[in-house]
């Protein structure tokens, strides 16, 4: 499917209204009862014969791109269940910029699919051409921005026995052309690193672990962002083994290393100006003969130590790690996005993601990304106080400090990795990351979350 700038044309197009303005199809509105309410589609054949598809946008005041993009969601999908081949849309008067990119993300994340593994008789829907009368280069910038979701998408709903840590190295490196370098560390040269945090991790497990540095640089950068994603390809609880409902979906825990590969094969065609390195470290946790035991002590690459409370916190055994790795290049910021914590979903729901940063400017930024792009991200504290939950009497720290503020004391363990004077923001995803259920232009399973706030932010630098 083709999504291209252009006045519309064809024979079917499509538009939007809000509550009470319906000129031109009022007759039609009223026999269906359309009132330009949110959620609101109507199919009709107004005076010129054409077919017209319109989508409610709810009262006029209350407008925002978010709006837009759910409401052009429901468009695609409409356009999709009649069968068509193509289809033409205008847009509401605003910001045409920010417009075009709204509406174009949801059409294109609204038509995702994915179909690996259905039968080859599983019919393809037939919309190949939309056509957006919008800014085009607001209709490119949309289209990678959705691209490089829909990537993460197809990592996240991979198999756990298809998406390994090498399965998820080789897919970075299909990424790492074009102005994008790469760096694969195997399993002998992780423990030759010192990387005694996803060694741990990984020993339960026949399936090898991998460690992943992508560098993006730009001609003429001031700063320096690295990305850091954890890389759980399948996360069984190890020898705190989850229970079979805990463990169902945990597929997804790979989410924020999918984020990195997903927000790295973008960069070369935005060209944000800024440099940027993606790293993530990828390993299965699971229960096998030598798996890693409570009361073990892990060393991490910066040489603190871990003593293992709970082997269900492994994310953040592999994230000290990266983000220990992360800080020797002395970048100007780290952001890493974990599915990191139940406790996280316990205090936000399954739709928000939390923010964890002592930076202002950091969390200001990144929080008005992700609001323009209508991703849900929600600032919690670093309370220092908890860290006595977490302090060992035999490690630097454990890995787990109870069932209360787990989110915070997880996130508190991950600042113990980076350095001194770089500003550093923590995002949990363990809520977004993965949807059981169908949501405006998400489908059920992998979402690609927080890959166009990031998008956003390092375009913005």
């Amino acid at each position: 499917m083709k999504i291209i700038a252009g006045s519309p044309k064809g024979e079917t197009t499509a538009r939007f209204a809000f509550e009470g303005e319906l000129d031109g199809f009022r007759e039609e509105a009223k026999a269906n009862n359309f009132s330009g309410k949110e959620r609101e589609v109507l199919v009709c054949y107004p005076r010129g014969g054409k077919r017209l598809i319109v989508a409610g946008l709810g009262k006029k005041e209350r407008f925002d791109t978010e709006k837009l993009r759910r409401a052009a969601a429901s468009i695609a999908l409409r356009a999709k269940a009649l069968d068509l081949a193509e289809i033409s849309v205008g847009l509401p008067a605003g910001n045409r910029n920010e417009n075009t990119r709204a509406a174009v993300e949801g059409l294109a994340l609204a038509l995702y699919e994915y179909k690996r593994w259905k039968s080859k008789d599983a019919k393809p829907h037939k919309l190949a051409s939309i056509r957006v009368d919008g800014d085009p280069d607001a209709v490119r910038r949309a289209e990678v921005y959705a691209r490089a979701t829909c990537l993460v998408r197809d990592l996240v709903n991979e198999p756990p026995s298809v998406c390994t840590p090498r399965y998820l190295a080789a897919a970075a490196k299909a990424v790492a052309k074009k102005g994008v370098g790469i760096k694969v560390l195997d399993e002998k040269q992780v423990r030759k690193a010192g990387m005694g945090g996803l060694v741990g991790v990984s020993v339960g497990s026949d399936e090898p672990p991998r460690f992943v540095h992508l560098s993006y640089r730009s001609p003429g950068a001031k700063k320096t962002v690295a990305i850091v994603g954890k890389g759980i390809t399948f996360d069984s609880g190890g020898l705190c083994i989850k229970p079979a409902d805990g463990m169902l979906n945990m597929k997804d825990d790979m989410s924020g290393a999918g984020a990195v590969i997903g927000i790295f094969s973008a960069l070369a065609e935005l060209k944000p100006r800024v440099n940027v390195h993606g790293i993530f470290a990828a390993t299965e946790n699971m229960p096998g003969g030598s798996a890693y035991k409570t009361r073990d002590v892990l060393r991490a690459m910066n040489g603190k130590t871990m003593e293992i409370i709970n082997t269900d916190a492994e994310g953040r055994l592999i994230l000290a790690d990266a983000l220990s790795y992360a800080s020797r290049l002395k970048p100007d910021e780290i952001i890493d996005l974990a599915t990191l914590t139940g406790a996280c979903v316990v205090a936000l729901g399954p739709d928000i993601a939390a923010i964890f940063t002592a930076s202002d400017k950091l969390r200001n930024d990144l929080l008005a990304s992700a609001k323009a792009q209508g991703e849900k991200l929600w600032p919690l504290p670093l309370e220092h106080d908890y860290w006595e939950m977490i302090k060992s009497d035999v490690a630097d720290m454990k890995n787990s400090g109870g069932r209360w503020g787990g989110a915070i004391t997880a996130a508190l363990f991950l600042e113990e990795f980076v350095d001194k004077g770089i500003r550093w923001a923590h995002l949990d995803i363990a809520g977004p990351a993965l949807t059981e259920r169908d949501k405006p232009y998400r489908p059920a399973g992998g979402t690609g979350v927080m890959v166009r706030t990031l998008l956003r932010y390092l375009e913005e630098q």
